[in-house]
């Protein structure tokens, strides 16, 4: 008997192994193909994402800086361009700040609403810490222009962003100030001039000038003799 199989008993094996393998094979191929294919195509969809967001965001930097918020048709634009770069990527950096923006132009007209529902997009939306915080600030401060203090003081009520404890103190102090509870608000400025960095010389020269103008209401003179 022959040690090595005969040719035609190596295909007969062959016939018999892409009968019970063959279509495993093929769905094998197959799916590593389609996956190669498709996260190469996911990654050229980001790519255009990425790229028409930017350019979206460029032209609404460029009408922000030449434009006049006062003018209606001016804040319309800046408001449709930061719906497209949502639309577009509305997890990008460039759709949260484009947010912003539109929530800069809505005050500028004291349009209230606006301004308040493009900070809590934000807020609600953006993964960047930083950029949440940002909004969260300007929020705060729009509700206690509208006089909801109990809201406003509620976001700056939590431990802030890296990088943002002086300026939410001194948010608050702005907060309790307005809402006439000089007490609380001095020592909110206390504790936002004491997290100041010593190159912010300009932050700490506006922060002596509210301490020392609710020192007085704070502090009783003695009665003369």
């Amino acid at each position: 008997m022959s040690e090595h199989l005969t040719e035609e008993e190596q295909i007969e094996n062959l016939k018999r192994l892409w009968k019970e393998y063959g279509s495993t094979i093929i769905v094998s191929v197959a799916v590593a193909t389609s996956g190669y294919f498709g996260w190469n195509f996911w990654q050229d969809q980001q790519q255009a994402k990425a790229e028409m967001a930017s350019d979206f965001y460029e032209q609404l930097v460029t009408a922000a800086g030449e434009g006049d918020l006062a003018d209606e048709a001016h804040r319309a634009t800046i408001g449709h361009l930061a719906q497209q770069i949502k639309d577009v990527d509305k997890n990008s950096a460039y759709a949260a700040q484009a947010a912003l923006y539109a929530a800069q132009a809505a005050l500028s007209a004291n349009d209230l609403e606006t301004a308040k529902g493009q900070l809590s997009w934000v807020i609600d939306t953006s993964d960047s810490p930083a950029l949440q915080e940002i909004a969260r600030l300007r929020l705060a401060r729009v509700l206690a222009a509208e006089g909801n203090y109990d809201k406003a003081l509620s976001l700056v009520a939590n431990q802030p962003a890296s990088g943002f404890a002086a300026e939410q103190a001194e948010v608050r102090g702005d907060i309790l100030r307005q809402n006439g509870d000089s007490a609380a608000a001095l020592t909110a400025y206390q504790s936002a001039i004491e997290k100041v960095g010593p190159e912010q010389q300009q932050r700490q020269l506006v922060l002596q000038m509210k301490i020392d103008n609710l020192k007085p209401a704070n502090n009783s003179e003695e009665p003369s003799a």
